[in-house]
């Protein structure tokens, strides 16, 4: 017991296993719920660990003999590069730059930033608000890039913080900067047909690449006919996105199918122009009692992802491009995963599936 007491004392030795343990807890804290739920705690663990593992490691391995303090160093110059790089941007894009915060049903809250982003729709950004958080930034997807619009699920933390601030105040500016955007989209104008599927929030992903499939279509860009799926928890949702969903329904080259999965009780709120209108006849009936909203396939109920993507492959050219988009829970996702894959043959027309899930 002595010798292993002693084995501990010396600093090289100690230090291996504090690494060790810091890239447990990194491992632990990406469990889904933990990234969903409690990302600042998820965020804050590994800027933490990670610089604990950076020091531990170069303890453990002095000697610039070892390349382990190289490699080390190397790191750590990288990581605050990037820091830097992006302490940069956000004070570039600070400056004339105001969020204007809206409250929206269903726990969820507008976010129209007074300045544009050069990004491709769909693309997320990190969204940095200091009278709300003033040292974390909050990556969202991008709605609208010109200007920058979030729309936000409302969870704990940050997003809980935000919503409360537009409740006090609706349409209240605030002092912003953005950092983004970020990710690497899919080109569905190449496709011939695009299927989005989208799950609660998720719709910002889809809603930013129709919209802006729709406008290539205006501008010659683009010959694509869009399958819009969209299922909600509550008709109050709809509301979250009640211009891009009016822009859609006038849309010829959009079928436009929205599932209210909380079945009977329903009571739109959406924008008197979507109010005034009449349902569309093919909607099922019960909603239809109930509801004056225009949108064409109103459902309720949960879709039938694998047979709507069936109907469509069905539906065009063995020689079309058909291109699938997905963005909503992890059993949305799997779903549409399963559904290309069953609907994809030698003979049948070429597919290609984009996913977005909700890790963060």
């Amino acid at each position: 017991m002595s010798g292993i007491l002693y084995y501990f004392k010396q600093r090289k030795d100690y230090t291996g296993p504090i690494a060790g343990i810091a890239m447990i807890i990194i491992a632990l804290s990406t469990v889904p719920c933990v990234k969903r739920k409690q990302y600042e705690f998820f965020y804050l663990t590994h800027i933490t660990m990670f610089l604990l593992i950076m020091i531990a490691l170069g303890m453990h391995r002095p000697k610039f003999a070892d390349s382990t303090i190289i490699i080390t160093i190397f790191i750590a110059c990288m990581w605050i590069y990037d820091r830097v790089l992006r302490a940069g941007k956000l004070c570039f894009n600070f400056y004339g730059n105001y969020a204007t915060i809206t409250p929206l049903p269903d726990n969820a809250v507008r976010v129209q930033l007074s300045r544009r982003a050069f990004a491709r729709p769909g693309s997320h950004a990190f969204l940095w608000v200091p009278a709300i958080r003033w040292i974390e930034t909050h990556p969202f997807t991008m709605t609208s890039t010109d200007p920058i619009q979030f729309v936000i699920r409302v969870q704990d933390g940050f997003t809980r913080d935000l919503y409360k601030a537009a409740q006090s105040a609706p349409g209240r500016s605030l002092r912003c900067s953005v950092d983004g955007g970020y990710g690497r989209i899919a080109n569905f104008s190449d496709a011939e047909k695009v299927i989005l599927v989208a799950g609660g929030s998720g719709a910002s992903f889809t809603f930013a690449v129709a919209l802006d499939l729709i406008r290539k279509t205006a501008n010659k860009q683009a010959t694509t006919s869009i399958d819009f799926i969209w299922a909600v928890q509550s008709s109050e949702s709809l509301d979250w996105f009640a211009d891009e969903l009016m822009q859609l329904e006038a849309n010829p080259v959009v079928n436009l199918i929205i599932h209210v999965t909380r079945g009977p009780s329903i009571s739109p709120k959406l924008s008197p122009e979507l109010h005034s209108a009449d349902l569309e006849k093919g909607a099922t009936e019960n909603i239809g009692e109930r509801s004056p909203i225009k949108l064409l396939g109103i459902r309720e109920g949960r879709p039938d992802i694998s047979n709507l993507i069936g109907s469509a492959v069905a539906s065009i050219g063995s020689n079309a491009r058909i291109m699938v988009g997905a963005c909503g829970p992890s059993m949305m996702v799997d779903q549409t995963r399963k559904a290309v894959s069953e609907n994809m043959s030698e003979n049948g027309p070429l597919m290609a599936l984009y996913t977005e899930e909700f890790n963060w």
